[in-house]
């Protein structure tokens, strides 16, 4: 999608950065607007610029090689569309691939420790812990849709590859908080279920749901490889409502679900072997993340994410 990037800071900024976009003859800026004074905090000029999507990602350079963000501040955002006859080219043939701070501002709003996340992640438990008990698999898919616990775990491998730090502790936070949160629900689901049945119903641990999210296999694991991969280019791609299907893939709502299940039925070894399914999806993830953001990095992104 073509891009609208807009620039506040100092005239002297706003001047040495249109002279650097004319030096290097940046290929996609489709037009260029200047408001002087128009700036009030802080005080200075607003830069527009419209331009193709692979235009994006030069021009952001020349944006952190003048740190804008030291004195100014940068928003970027998508067009509807954008219409010039003389980069028509340009624009026609363009890419989805976004640039690193917008992938960590994505990361960042849906996993950001808040109520709603923690709810999320809590109902997404509950539900799962419903749909392992009843073996009801159309209820477990459901609980994979409820919570945006891909995301967390992709903070990671992110702040790693691209250098943005303070991802690499948020990320675990969220992923410590947002993961008990989920075993919690699903314990709280499993105590109601096991109080109203007088006990967990027989075979409870040989049904199989819960036996296919409780083990390890090759099948799943190859499955979660190539959901991790997904993931990781969906996420370039800034569409993270596609993340959807890619939690359908993975095992991390319902394999942690079976551990609060287990921990609550008194069945730690149902609990353990649910926490070392979740552990392979959770490595995987992470590993797959890597490959994928250290392969953009090297092809495309050649600059750390953040502006500042």
């Amino acid at each position: 999608m073509p891009r609208s990037i807009e620039v506040s800071t100092t005239s002297e900024r706003i001047d040495a950065i249109l002279r650097r976009i004319e030096e290097d003859g940046v290929e996609g800026v489709v037009s260029l607007a200047r408001h002087r004074g128009a700036s009030l905090t802080p005080p200075g000029d607003v830069l527009s610029i419209q331009l193709t999507n692979e235009a994006t990602r030069p021009i952001i350079t020349i944006l952190a090689d003048f740190d804008v963000a030291a004195e100014g501040s940068v928003h970027t955002s998508e067009s509807s569309s954008l219409m010039s006859a003389g980069q028509q080219q340009q624009i026609s043939k363009e890419s989805n691939e976004t640039v690193w701070d917008e992938m960590a501002f994505l990361l960042r709003r849906d996993t950001n420790l808040s109520f709603n996340y923690l709810a999320a992640m809590t109902l997404a438990g509950a539900v799962a812990a419903g749909g392992l008990w009843t073996d009801l698999l159309h209820v477990i898919v459901g609980a994979m849709i409820i919570a945006p616990a891909f995301e967390p775990l992709v903070r990671i491998p992110f702040g790693m590859i691209t250098r943005a730090k303070e991802l690499i502790p948020s990320g675990f936070a969220s992923v410590a908080a947002g993961y008990l949160c989920l075993a919690a629900g699903a314990a709280l689901t499993t105590s109601i279920l096991e109080l109203w049945n007088g006990g967990a119903p027989p075979g409870l641990a040989q049904q199989q749901w819960m036996t296919y999210w409780s083990s390890v296999s090759f099948p799943g694991v190859l499955l979660s490889i190539f959901g991790g991969i997904a993931g990781a280019v969906i996420i370039c791609a800034q569409r993270g409502v596609m993340t959807v299907g890619v939690m359908i893939t993975l095992a991390l709502i319902p394999s942690m679900a079976v551990v609060g299940i287990g921990i609550v039925v008194g069945d730690f070894s149902l609990a353990w072997n649910g926490f070392i399914r979740w552990l392979v999806d959770v490595a995987l993830v992470v590993a797959m993340s890597i490959v994928v953001f250290g392969g953009k990095k090297l092809i495309l992104h050649r600059r750390v994410h953040a502006l500042s």
